[in-house]
């Protein structure tokens, strides 16, 4: 990040229209001031003064300064890279799509806001400033862009040990406040293809991790991030679900590399940033394979037996089959920080991206796959399992989900936010093995795993939750300790002894301070608001919610939260054009619709919810939740052999789900399809072998 002086402006200004879709931006000069002519927030256009450059390299943003403090980076970019290889041109952030003034992702809008999405990690020792009662910044910093203190933490201890040449015992890490040296030592031996540490390591999220991956990550601030101390105490790092990443764990949206790292066998054997990048010249330690053989012998791994490929190719390159790069902002590849191996067996079946196909484009992922078993046979290897599987599947839904997530959580030898997403995604609804799946978690070593299994027990009524939670009140982990406050929002205080309720008072004024943070996002405001749902306190909800509709006009959550917080205060006649603006602004967002459909039935307008609830069911298929209730609304209206069409096809779905199932038999009941109705019976039987309503009904149905 620089001044916009010509000294540091790339992009070429010399009276230059760009026109994306129709909307025309010209960039321009008055001397030495940049400027640019473009549509403004309410559509309309207006010249505007380039405050900041933002990037050198493969790109270059520009930062507009806003008379309330906020700088906007404009979505036209300049392409920085060589004419030769398509660059020193303008081009859009989103270029298949126009994005007019009122999108949320028009440069104007929260998304593009400097302040709270990009600050933190691009200038040294920020402080954002943003006053909540105006809707305003003042944001400073000590040095505009990344500095040394930015990952040294403060200097002035390092410059008085400096001066006063006292030694490095009467200074911790001469003067820093932190350690972010790679520590680990790599030998080889004539036994052994790969280096080893010389002691048994356990991954330091306290160190050089801690503070490269404050920036390198998709995550939420819990807490300043120039402080020393663990990572999972001052962020909380996105889990591995779509559309963040592939089903299978691959990088898919930006994630900046942390998340992809943790789930690398590197990561745990102890590799740090520093191994593999030079921090001060952002250089690779070595060029191209040596930087992998600095652990990796070159004898066994960097030869045509290992990569079946041509030496010197682009095939025999560790990085292409290891780490494979997914191009982001157009011009930007980034590879995948897994480091994982190759296995387009697994695209096959689950459609998720592998770096044999990735190259080889003309090819299929069934031809990747049989060229892969041909080596191995060769080598007598065969490929281990893959927690990819087990994700892949919890994401779809499939019947076997909850076992294949249960037994990765309870995995040790799978990374720990692998094991953590598998918990997340048993969150839903109640399943007994899911619960003793979280509950044998809960103490696990790594955060990730804690958090998870946390989750999971929103599945359980809030008076079941609290003693699972409130020890978790104390974890050493600030993201855990978060989780379970959030989920214990309900609790009254009557509920606990006064010991119990201290504990939780503490703990809520950790997450409130957290959620303070965030005053200036969507995201904040809707937490925020959920807090004081929970809490009875609907009148701060409602102003929480709109605020964040302030923010970011048509904000899904924020809309979806207050129309039904005006369903619980009885003022549906306030959701309703709320749900409404938003399908017209955007009419293929299933939730709406539903939310929709919900509200025009409460009020007895029984056609058009349906309409509105069949709308939502089409626009997501495989949502149980927003089939079942669709079905529900057309048998209740005398729909039978409709709803029964629905049911059967959400059944074939989830044939566990016994919810469908006892829909499904009362509209097969209702409509005198007695065998039909026998066969679903049976099929319900069992999932329920000693129930003997269902063995009193299966009798009643042979009678008929």
């Amino acid at each position: 990040m620089k001044p916009a002086t010509p000294e540091y402006v790339l992009g070429d200004f010399g009276d230059v229209t760009v026109d994306h879709y129709g909307d025309k931006s010209r960039f321009f000069r008055r001397d030495d001031t940049f400027l640019v002519e473009t549509t403004n927030a309410k559509g309309d256009t207006e010249v505007f003064e380039i405050a900041y450059t933002f990037g050198v390299e493969p790109l270059q943003q520009y930062l507009i300064a806003f008379p309330d403090g906020r700088l906007q980076a404009l979505s036209l970019s300049w392409d920085s890279r060589p004419e030769s290889e398509g660059g020193q041109r303008w081009f859009h952030l989103y270029p298949d799509e126009r994005i007019p003034h009122d999108d949320a992702l028009h440069w104007t809008g929260t998304y593009f806001n400097w302040n709270s999405r990009c600050a933190h990690c691009h200038s040294t020792n920020l402080e954002k400033n943003y006053d909540e009662k105006t809707n305003s910044y003042d944001t400073r910093w000590s040095e505009i862009n990344v500095a040394c203190e930015a990952c040294h933490g403060p200097g002035q201890s390092h410059v008085e040990w400096a001066k006063n040449n006292t030694g490095a015992a009467a200074h911790q890490h001469l003067g820093f406040n932190r350690s972010i040296s790679a520590v680990n030592q790599w030998l080889h031996s004539a036994d052994r293809d790969t280096a080893q540490t010389t002691a048994a390591v356990t991954p330091d999220l306290n160190g050089q991790l801690s503070t490269c991956g404050s920036c390198h990550s998709r995550r939420m601030l819990i807490d300043d991030p120039d402080k020393p101390g663990h990572f999972f105490d001052k962020h909380q790092i996105e889990s591995l679900t779509p559309p963040l990443y592939h089903s299978g764990g691959q990088i898919r949206d930006e994630v900046y590399v942390m998340g992809s790292f943790l789930q690398s066998k590197m990561y745990q054997k102890g590799v740090v940033c520093s191994n593999c990048h030079e921090p001060h010249s952002l250089k690779l330690r070595a060029e191209g394979n040596a930087v992998c053989a600095q652990c990796h012998k070159p004898s066994v791994f960097d030869t045509e037996k290992h990569h079946h490929h041509p030496p010197a190719s682009s095939g025999a390159q560790c990085a292409n089959c290891h780490m494979p790069e997914t191009t982001y902002m157009v011009v930007d590849p980034r590879r995948d920080h897994s480091i994982r191996i190759p296995r387009p067996d697994l695209s096959v079946g689950h459609d998720t991206p592998n770096a044999c196909t990735q190259c080889h484009q003309d090819q299929t992922n069934v031809w990747a796959a049989n060229a892969m078993e041909k080596w191995l046979q060769a080598s007598n290897k065969t490929l281990p399992p893959h927690y990819g599987e087990a994700l892949a599947v919890g994401h779809s839904g499939a019947v076997p989900a909850q076992q294949l997530l249960s037994q990765l959580a309870n995995n040790a030898e799978q990374p720990g936010i692998v094991r953590g997403t598998a918990l997340s995604l048993l969150s839903g609804q109640y399943d007994s093995q899911a619960l003793k799946a979280a509950r044998a978690n809960l103490g696990d070593e790594d955060p990730l795993v804690r958090l998870g299994a946390v989750r999971v027990l929103a599945m359980l009524p809030i008076e079941q939750r609290i003693g699972d939670l409130l020890p978790m009140l104390s974890d050493p982990r600030r993201v855990v300790r978060l989780e379970a406050t959030r989920l214990l929002h309900e609790v009254e205080d009557q509920q606990l002894n006064k010991e119990q309720l201290s504990v939780l008072k503490r703990a809520r004024q950790e997450y409130l301070a957290v959620l303070k943070h965030h005053a200036d996002t969507p995201s904040g405001q809707v937490n925020l608001s959920q807090y004081h749902v929970a809490r009875g306190q609907y009148d701060s909800a409602e102003k929480a919610l709109q605020k964040a509709l302030v923010l970011a006009p048509y904000n899904l959550p924020a809309t979806m939260g207050l129309a039904d917080l005006y369903r619980v205060r009885g003022q549906d006649a306030k959701g309703e054009p709320l749900l409404r603006a938003f399908i017209k602004h955007n009419a293929e967002i299933a939730g709406i619709h539903h939310s929709l459909g919900l509200l025009l039935i409460r009020q007895k307008r029984y056609e058009d919810g349906v309409v509105a609830l069949a709308r939502a069911a089409e626009l997501e298929p495989n949502n149980i939740r927003f089939g079942y209730v669709y079905a529900v609304a057309l048998t209740s209206r005398g729909h039978l052999g409709k709803g029964v069409d629905v049911l059967e096809a959400l059944y074939k779905l989830q044939p566990d789900n016994q919810e469908v199932l006892f829909a499904l038999l009362d509209a097969l009941q209702r409509s005198q399809q007695w065998q039909k109705a026998l066969v679903y019976a049976e099929k319900l039987q069992k999932l329920e072998p000693d129930n003997p309503q269902i063995d009193q009904f299966i009798r009643y149905l042979q009678s008929q």
